[in-house]
């Protein structure tokens, strides 16, 4: 193995290690957004959609070996959210509407994965501080799917303005050298 691999691997798993730890904030403090795909986000802009997909898949299987059974459920969310961000953000600058948009439709799709595994799964009720929003909704007599996809695209909205943010800034401020020994062609 080549010295940018290795480092891409290691890169990898540090991406792994933000996804658990944000997982484990938003789990403790049952915040309504998530902040377990920032890693995810990070990795698939850099290194592309597989990638992106491995680091969440990851993330889905330790976070629910570890700390939160539930996250098994919810793996084809990250895998939506690294394939989807992988292909639209890989190695191309758009401007701020397009990677608006962008970001929207990698909202949506994971937030219609999110709330098909949640209503069908889980009844509306996960772990997620955005469970206490689904209660609310459903015994004011809203349809499940409708109580969970309204709450889910809400949270995931918030959550991924916070997370592509952040990933947008760490990526902004990663010095040149150190992109360039992680990332790109060999």
């Amino acid at each position: 193995m080549n010295s940018k691999k290795n480092k891409g691997i290691i890169f990898m798993g540090l991406a792994v290690a933000i996804n658990l730890v944000g997982g484990f904030i938003a789990l403790s403090l049952k915040l309504p957004i998530y902040i377990d795909t920032i890693g995810t986000i990070l990795v698939s802009i850099l290194f592309g959609p597989v990638s992106g997909a491995v680091v969440g898949g990851l993330s889905s299987i330790i976070n629910g070996i570890t700390f939160d059974p539930i996250s098994f459920y919810f793996l084809p969310v990250q895998l939506v959210v690294g394939i989807g961000t992988g292909m639209l953000f890989k190695g191309e600058k758009v401007g701020v509407l397009k990677s608006i948009l962008r970001i929207l439709l990698i909202t949506v799709l994971g937030s219609a994965t999110a709330a098909v595994i949640a209503s069908f799964v889980f009844q509306g009720i996960t772990s997620s501080g955005s469970s206490i929003l689904v209660a609310i909704l459903k015994n004011s007599g809203i349809s499940i799917i409708t109580a969970v996809f309204s709450t889910q695209i809400f949270t995931d909205l918030l959550d991924k303005a916070v997370s592509f943010g952040l990933v947008f800034t760490v990526i902004k401020m990663l010095p040149l050298d150190i992109k360039s020994n992680i990332v790109g062609d060999e």
